[in-house]
């Protein structure tokens, strides 16, 4: 019987024959639905602790596990990974799966201006956020409602920097961050991550699974960022301590 080091590192080499970014995140998903929880959390800590080493196989992993965890469909395993974590004393891992409730701001669930000259239903919303017209994407990057944002994601027209621009913009909907963090297409870029971490109305336990795909050079950014939370410094804080010991 394979080691769970073993088991996590096979799983880590087979996603990197899957090219296409969804396809990778389902069969992910499907795995870890098809695990019990305490292999799971087997998983987790192997997967976050080489990736905190640096290694790109597990960092990969990691990414792919934490948006295949993101669907609605793991809320039960995540729920129960997270029991497992705690009583494995694994208090950030366990803090990373657990979902704050949105408390958004007015600002950030304004509905744009469309330019229509009379208010616009959800479902006239969802139509433009297909559309290619860049000046169109650029008013439906503010919407706030993230069935129209993972619409967008989806859009052929829309390119890395308008999805960095939205994962970076203050207020913001915190739905709308999530869908970001689970869009298999922009979330392997590493400009979006950062992004994301960056940004105080990113839910915490996001940026909690999103510390350990940060590159060195990029934590003291974070660091010194005043308005992040104390726990996603004390994750950063602690992968540079470890790195100044090796």
């Amino acid at each position: 019987m394979p080691s769970a080091e073993e088991q996590t590192a096979l799983l880590a080499r087979r996603i990197t024959r899957i090219l296409d970014g969804a396809m990778r995140t389902a069969y992910v998903r499907h795995t870890l639905l098809s695990m019990g929880p305490d292999d799971v959390a087997d998983l987790l800590i192997i997967a976050h602790a080489n990736a905190e080493a640096r290694s790109p196989l597990h960092t990969s992993l990691l990414a792919c596990v934490s948006m295949a965890l993101a669907d609605d469909a793991c809320s039960e395993l995540r729920a129960a990974v997270a029991l497992l974590l705690d009583a494995r004393h694994q208090p950030t891992l366990a803090r990373s799966l657990r979902r704050d409730a949105s408390a958004d701001e007015g600002d950030a669930l304004r509905v744009p201006d469309f330019g229509l000259g009379r208010p616009i239903s959800l479902g006239e919303r969802k139509s433009l956020a297909r559309k290619h017209d860049r000046e169109l994407i650029a008013r439906v990057l503010r919407d706030p409602h993230p069935s129209v944002i993972r619409i967008l994601l989806h859009n052929p027209a829309v390119v890395e920097n308008d999805v960095v621009l939205l994962a970076a913009r203050r207020p913001v909907a915190v739905e709308v961050l999530r869908e970001v963090f689970r869009s298999a297409r922009w979330f392997v870029r590493y400009p979006i991550k950062l992004a994301l971490v960056l940004n105080p109305y990113t839910p915490l336990d996001v940026a909690l699974q999103i510390a350990p795909l940060i590159h060195e050079q990029d934590l003291r950014r974070v660091l010194d960022a005043a308005d992040l939370s104390p726990q996603l410094h004390e994750a950063c804080r602690r992968r540079t301590e470890e790195r100044s010991i090796h």
